[in-house]
């Protein structure tokens, strides 16, 4: 039973580093500059406590519970608040600072956020929402 037990322990322990591990290979597009209460990040299926300071990465989903907030900040300077009981996935996010080159993408399936563009072309950021599609100009 020892033996069972131990093997089991090991699995368990390869797996949590499985899954810190496909966080860690991502690029970071940012970090969360602040959060409250319970805000959640997934990519590829797997989930994690999002808090201050912790990065975020491309085609990360956020989530947000019933009375949690969280405000994001990207590499090109670009803000991304999040309110409560929302879901929002950071889509693409190429930052190019010497020109227009560059690509950001965000798709708000539910509740409410706020979009501030950060140093790139105006162009390159799209939001996307259920009801459409917008774009930045001037």
């Amino acid at each position: 039973m020892h033996t069972r037990d131990v093997t089991a322990a090991v699995a368990a322990a390869a797996l949590l580093g499985l899954c810190a591990t496909s966080f860690a290979q991502e690029s970071t597009i940012g970090s969360a500059k602040s959060t409250t209460n319970h805000v959640e990040g997934i990519v590829g299926g797997q989930s994690k406590q999002l808090s201050t300071g912790g990065a975020v990465f491309p085609n990360e989903t956020v989530r947000t519970g019933d009375k949690a907030v969280a405000d994001l900040i990207f590499l090109d300077n670009s803000n991304l608040s999040v309110g409560p009981a929302s879901e929002v996935r950071l889509d693409k996010f190429i930052y190019d600072p010497s020109g227009s080159n560059g690509a950001v993408v965000i798709q708000a399936t539910k509740g409410a956020f706020r979009f501030v563009t950060g140093s790139q072309d105006k162009r390159v950021y799209q939001v996307k929402t259920p009801f459409g599609t917008l774009g930045i100009r001037g």
